[in-house]
């Protein structure tokens, strides 16, 4: 019979040994340090391109068909923000919507009238402007606009395009229609609102930034999982061969046995990989802590009830997949054949993350479903329905699944402690698959 006084000390024994090692601590908290430079390199040129990008961008015009009557510089019609986002940019504080506004007063899309086309194609070649537009005399009639731009790579020719037909429309619309009526046709869709329909009928948020964070909270929660995973096993597996060299194994299995010695491993280890996903969550939450009251101020639901689920489904799964890469790890005779003996387990647990772009197009389909009452899919894919659209997910698709998971870890515990005993009393060479049976019968 299983003692809980013993597992807690082993348990407690291997916390302290995992939150000491000096890889440990690295990863912990290096590992948000590393991503972090590598976000700052990566954002550097980033910042350069946006900062060009945003720059004053001047264009020529040729305006052959006299439509547009610009006798100087005119930018083109000032960008216009949505509600939500000025009400978000408001909550960054005063300083910051100032700053939006100054840089919003106009266009940095500049268009520069020119008399004649060899005029344009003469600053053009001077790179005095970035490109110019003719409209042809009989634009009226077919519409033809050429385009004119350097013979280089050019990312915002696009947005030139629109900026300048915006500028088209308010020109041929200023005097000749109502006001109101010309502000519809430069802009139709001002301050447009997204929002989707759910199975059940309920309408929620449906802006790009709510869909986003639906993604992300099981799109993390299953890449953190799955480093918190292959880490501490490493853990496991070399601590187990080093106390197979020492000969530790025999003082082990003197005072408590293989299932004691495992459960301990693993909640100890457990223990040590939620300390540092929360280490990491804590880290990012400082660093990008004006996210939150964005997102709030901005009326970004928040899957709560997927937040609420990733505790215990990390501590389920991670015992599950803990047990069997452990068992199946300690059979081999060294470090290189444990992790060749286990990658098999760290396949399957990234499986959901494999299928993630299957999820994210129907989490409620044939696939989600059936996914959910497998043990090596069921937390990710829980995570993905629930965040997704939690009403679609019956109470009891989750219960089930739970017990599921439950009962799974409930034999893998015990079939990895089987594994673990052959592991920990073989020395040497790698025992064959006759041995293993004989040795886990031996168990009974």
């Amino acid at each position: 019979m299983t003692s809980l006084q013993k597992v807690k000390t082993i348990a407690t024994f291997e916390f302290l040994t995992a939150v000491k090692r000096v890889g440990y601590l690295v990863a912990t908290f290096g590992m948000p340090l590393f991503v972090a430079g590598y976000g700052l390199i990566v954002a550097i040129p980033a910042y350069f391109a946006q900062r060009d990008q945003d720059a004053r961008a001047l264009y020529g015009v040729v305006d052959e068909a006299g439509v547009l009557a610009i006798t100087d510089e005119v930018a083109a019609p000032r960008v216009q923000l949505t509600e939500e986002l000025k009400e978000a940019v408001a909550a960054l504080g005063s300083g910051a919507r100032a700053h939006l506004d100054a840089a919003l007063e106009e266009s940095n899309f500049i268009f520069k009238p020119f008399a004649t086309e060899s005029a344009a194609r003469a600053a053009l070649a001077a790179r005095d402007v970035k490109g110019y537009f003719v409209l042809a005399k009989d634009y009226m009639t077919t519409g033809v606009v050429d385009i004119y731009s350097p013979d280089t790579v050019s990312i915002s020719g696009s947005d030139s395009r629109s900026a300048f037909g915006n500028l088209i429309r308010e020109r041929l619309t200023a005097g000749r229609v109502d006001p109101a009526l010309a502000q519809r046709l430069v802009s139709p869709m001002k301050d447009p609102r997204r929002f989707s329909v759910t199975r059940t009928g309920d309408v929620v948020d449906g802006s790009r930034a709510a869909s986003a964070v639906r993604i992300a909270v099981p799109l993390v929660f299953t890449v953190l999982f799955l480093m918190s995973v292959l880490m501490t096993s490493g853990y496991l597996m070399q601590g187990t061969a080093t106390e197979k060299e020492n000969k530790v194994v025999e003082v082990l299995l003197a005072s408590a046995n293989p299932q004691e010695i495992l459960a301990g491993k693993l909640i100890g280890l457990a223990g040590a990989g939620l300390l540092q996903i929360s280490v990491w969550l804590l880290m990012a939450l400082g660093t990008g802590i004006s996210v939150v009251p964005l997102l709030l101020s901005a009326n970004v639901s928040i899957p709560w009830s997927a937040v609420a689920l990733a505790v215990p489904l990390f501590l389920i799964a991670f015992l599950f997949f803990g047990s069997l890469i452990m068992g199946t790890g300690s059979l081999g005779s060294n470090m290189r054949e444990a992790q060749q003996l286990a990658m098999a387990w760290s396949l399957l647990a990234a499986l959901p993350l494999i299928m993630m772009g299957v999820l994210i197009r129907d989490p409620h389909g044939v696939l989600g479903r059936v996914l959910t009452w497998i043990p090596f899919t069921a937390a990710p894919t829980i995570m993905m329905r629930t965040s997704m659209d939690a009403s679609a997910i019956a109470w009891w698709e989750i219960a089930g699944s739970f017990l599921v998971m439950i009962v799974a870890t409930w034999f893998a515990i015990r079939l990895g402690a089987r594994l673990f005993r052959v592991g920990l009393l073989s020395v040497g060479a790698r025992p064959s698959f006759r041995e293993i049976l004989r040795q886990a019968r031996l168990a009974d």
